[in-house]
């Protein structure tokens, strides 16, 4: 077996390089948001609030307005809870844009946007629009700031943009499942997976998640919020795997997958890979498909990876379609792979692969893809095709 040195310092720089300033497997800059700090101040309208509620000492430097509103309007029947809207707890660190008070609305999806890192791709957050009934939207975040309030209050298809960060310690809190549970559309930016995984799995935030999703809303994510989409999921938990890694030992410390966080119907079968031909993930994706075979997650499974400044965005009819640079790429793994053992090189043929760009469709669910699909395969460590990459 070939030998890498995997040198802390070499992984750190790369890291670097790879996302500004960011930590964990899958962080993403946010191109094209803002970040201004404690308070929003961008996208404000006459007779509304803009601005944060922020406790905690870094954060209540700027202006902040404590939102407690009062209960959602009962005279209508929209499928919302009528319950009271209770006051954040004080070390809830959170930013709303817009207004306040709960928008009591009927979304029409639900829909997916799957976004690949990198910079955000402008159209999507257009496209949820005729979902989201003018209603609420929350960024749902385990570290960071408000960079996408005003960014996405600008496009002028929301009553309101509300961030909230959510330790483990709150995700039990009454105000986060209430905003949560009033929420059109729920966005999940980069950052880390293993943070989502460790802070929200197994909790009532977990419970609103699917049930927003379940209620017609739009959910999405970029980075690591992609990677939690799916049935199966690349955890994350020991840091970041390489390729050449996923190839020559799949069963290697960095290989920690996950199932079942969120059962959302159009990613049923599917594992999600981000920065897909920016960080050559080929591989790490063939590991992860070998994985769930060998360890009898499933008999048959589909991987997804997205480029840097991609989505796919799905309707609830299920058709979906590409948008923006990049490719998508679809990995069918119908089979088992011959080999799949610890301190083993993978060894995986006949598999294949569809290559997806602007405009082309994507149906779900299954993640199938039209017209004719690529050979793949992994063995000796490396892929064939070496560059599956336009």
């Amino acid at each position: 077996m070939a030998t890498h040195t995997r040198a802390l310092c070499t992984r750190a720089a790369l890291a670097l390089l790879l996302t500004a300033a960011s930590c964990g497997d899958d962080s993403a800059a946010q191109t094209g948001t803002t970040s201004t700090g404690a308070t929003s101040t961008g996208a404000t309208t006459p007779g509304t609030t803009a601005g944060t509620t922020a406790n905690t000492s870094a954060e209540t430097a700027a202006t902040s307005s404590p939102t407690t509103g009062a209960a959602t309007d009962t005279t209508t029947d929209t499928g919302e809870p009528h319950d009271p809207k209770p006051s954040p707890p004080r070390s809830l660190v959170h930013y709303i844009t817009g207004d306040p008070e709960d928008a009591d609305v009927k979304p029409t999806g639900p829909a997916l946007i799957l976004m690949g890192g990198g910079a955000d791709v402008d159209q999507a957050f257009a496209w949820w629009g005729q979902y989201l009934a003018g209603g609420d939207v929350v960024v749902l975040r385990a570290s960071g700031a408000d960079g996408y309030n005003d960014y996405l209050y600008d496009f002028g298809n929301a009553s309101s943009i509300e961030t909230m960060l959510v330790p483990a310690e709150l995700a039990a809190d009454p105000y986060v499942l209430w905003t949560l549970r009033h929420a059109e559309a729920i966005w999940l930016p980069g950052g880390d997976q293993a943070n989502y995984l460790n802070f929200w799995r197994g909790t009532p935030i977990e419970d609103e998640l699917q049930a927003a999703w379940d209620r017609g809303a739009v959910l999405g994510g970029t980075s690591a919020g992609l990677a939690v989409l799916g049935e199966f999921i690349y955890a994350a938990y020991n840091d970041s795997v390489y390729s050449y890694e996923a190839l020559e030992d799949p069963y290697n410390d960095y290989m920690t997958l996950e199932r079942d966080f969120l059962q959302l119907s159009p990613l049923a079968g599917v594992i999600t890979d981000s920065h897909f031909g920016e960080r050559d993930r080929m591989g790490r994706l063939i590991g992860f498909l070998a994985r769930l075979h060998a360890d009898g997650w499933a008999s048959a499974a589909v991987g997804v990876g997205v480029d840097e400044a991609t989505a796919v965005l799905i309707p609830p009819d299920g058709k979906g379609e590409v948008i923006g640079a990049g490719h998508v790429y679809v990995v069918r793994a119908d089979q088992p792979p011959l080999l799949c053992e610890p301190a083993q090189f993978l060894d995986y043929p006949g598999l294949e692969y569809h290559t997806l760009a602007q405009g082309d469709a994507l149906h779900f669910p299954g993640a199938i893809a039209e017209g004719s699909a690529s050979p793949l395969a992994a063995a000796g460590g490396v892929t064939m095709p070496a560059d599956p990459y336009p």
